[in-house]
């Protein structure tokens, strides 16, 4: 998973809106040109990667994804550090977590608990962790449904497997610097 850190400032929009509306609800936001404009930032941060799956999605495409999710934790609806831009991938991602509390979210130092295997292209928890950390990062695996779609574990192990292929470090880091699950590849 991409793992964010807000870097520019929340748009204007989304901070006059909170401070209109503190807890929601999220469909007070206007879509055009709120929602547009919030979504691509949140893109554009996330360089054009879903916070979950990793794989790449346009800035007009997927949704704002709560991060804990608005309906338990209303006063975080409009609080830019708890929102990414999540794909509509079929069974897996933000659809899929809905109000579930995640063992592990989107920040630094989270893939730190995933390992990627690249003969299968699924996900799984790193080798060393703790039994709690082992259950956390499986948690959040089947939560997000993040090996639940063959079609998006046949493209994490082509480019697991392109990686591995390359010769240099510099290859390897030119590749990185612009590929889909570039995270996940980083645990290879």
């Amino acid at each position: 998973m991409v793992e964010v850190k807000h870097i520019l400032p929340e748009p204007a929009s989304l901070a006059a809106h909170r401070a209109a509306n503190p807890n929601g609800p999220w469909d007070t936001l206007p879509p055009v040109p709120d929602k547009r404009e919030l979504r691509h930032q949140l893109n554009l941060e996330q360089e054009g990667l879903c916070i979950y799956c990793e794989d790449n999605i346009h800035p007009d495409d997927g949704h704002v994804e709560h991060i804990k999710s608005k309906t338990l934790n209303p006063p975080l609806t409009f609080v830019y550090n708890n929102l990414a831009h999540s794909c509509h991938g079929p069974g897996h991602c933000g659809h899929r977590k809905r109000r579930q509390v995640l063992p592990i979210e989107p920040r630094p130092g989270a893939n730190r608990h995933f390992a990627l295997s690249e003969i299968t292209g699924r996900l799984s928890p790193a080798i060393g962790l703790p039994a709690a950390g082992k259950k956390n990062a499986s948690d959040t695996l089947t939560m997000l449904g993040l090996n639940d779609h063959p079609g998006l574990n046949r493209r994490r192990q082509m480019f697991a497997v392109t990686l591995r292929s390359l010769s240099s470090a510099a290859d390897c880091a030119a590749f990185l610097a612009s590929s889909p699950f570039r995270w996940a590849l980083q645990c290879l």
